[in-house]
């Protein structure tokens, strides 16, 4: 049998807040932030949500944040890699994950709720923002940050992460991450 690694908790590392500040400067209190690995009780909630938005559940890991804590079921990165590195993704995922602490310190526990509202309202749809002609065809119509859900901000920031270090245009982007980075 398999032994399963024991869950940790833990602050984050000076080059995971380095890297995080691209995305939301000296808006999060970096010292507040609890990466918890290899905890998988949110992977049952996740099944059991699928099962309650009458969703069909694809296995996945899933990560939940709640209030300062970032749970992840697998191990995060102990390192910066590349973007073409097989476990990049898990740095961007960590910025979706972060901009929900974000939103936590910014709202207050409401922010909970407004995120599964988006999840059960919008079920798949809850992370669509639209990418970047949504974004360009906001700015159009003066959307800010606030106009998208919390799961669609988790994206926003998420994507213009990547976007950022693969050498991408930005500009869509950019003034949803100034709104985070100037509050």
């Amino acid at each position: 049998m398999e032994s399963r690694p024991s869950p940790l908790v833990r602050s984050m590392y000076s080059w995971e807040i380095q890297e995080v500040r691209l995305v939301f400067g000296n808006q999060l209190k970096y010292d507040r932030v609890r990466i918890h690995e290899f905890t998988t009780w949110p992977n049952t909630l996740n099944r059991l949500g699928t099962r309650l938005k009458r969703m069909q559940y694809v296995e996945a890991p899933n990560a939940i944040t709640l209030g300062n804590h970032c749970i992840f079921p697998i191990k995060l990165l102990d390192q910066l890699v590349s973007a073409d590195h097989p476990e990049y993704y898990k740095f961007p995922w960590l910025i979706h994950e972060l901009t929900h602490i974000w939103q936590y310190q910014q709202l207050g526990w409401g922010y909970l709720f407004m995120a599964l509202e988006a999840q059960f309202r919008f079920k798949a749809e809850a992370y669509n923002f639209g990418g970047e002609q949504g974004l360009l065809d906001g700015i159009q119509r003066g959307v800010r940050l606030a106009d998208f859900n919390l799961e669609q901000q988790g994206e926003i920031t998420r994507t213009y992460y990547e976007r950022l270090k693969q050498g991408q245009d930005i500009s869509a982007w950019k003034p949803f991450i100034t709104e985070i980075q100037q509050v």
